[in-house]
């Protein structure tokens, strides 16, 4: 069964079971996607190398991911990340410039864009245990950080 790629794609929206992110794994374990994450809270961070807000907010997401992890969240807390960079190359460039300690994946031919609807990036998804969508953040601004890990803090603390 083909997937129908011109079909208009749903809006997502918060309380939907989350789609698929997969992709060309550029940093992470082999077999590395959102549905291998399920179980787990989930900042989920759609970007790309030609992004400049991209630029600003992965390395405020690679530290809610280092601080949840050095208070013992590792096993219940993953960041995925998901260039929608074309070229594979690209993204791997521009993570070399600018890394980050979490699992990177590539859409290449842009199938995670279509299901999660993107239209601005960034894009970030938290993604609750049982794999609903809990928040979306379209872009970034100055309490982008701090929201994103108070949230995800709640939902660690929900899921105990």
């Amino acid at each position: 069964m083909a997937l129908a790629l011109s079909a208009p794609a749903q809006a997502i929206k918060i309380g939907q079971q989350a789609p698929e992110a997969a992709g060309v794994v550029l940093q992470g374990p082999q077999g590395t996607k959102l549905s291998a994450l399920k179980g787990k809270v989930v900042v989920l961070d759609f970007w790309a190398s030609w992004c400049g807000p991209c630029i600003e907010s992965m390395p405020q997401i690679d530290a809610i991911h280092g601080r949840l992890r050095k208070q013992g969240y590792g096993e219940r807390f993953e960041v995925l990340s998901v260039s929608i960079d074309q070229e594979v190359d690209r993204a791997q460039r521009f993570l070399k410039l600018h890394p980050v300690s979490y699992p990177v994946i590539v859409d290449p031919i842009g199938i995670a864009t279509r299901f999660f609807d993107l239209w601005r990036l960034p894009a970030t998804f938290i993604i609750t245990p049982s794999g609903e969508i809990d928040q979306i953040y379209y872009g970034f601004g100055d309490s982008f950080a701090g929201d994103i890990e108070s949230r995800v803090l709640a939902l660690l603390g929900a899921s105990r």
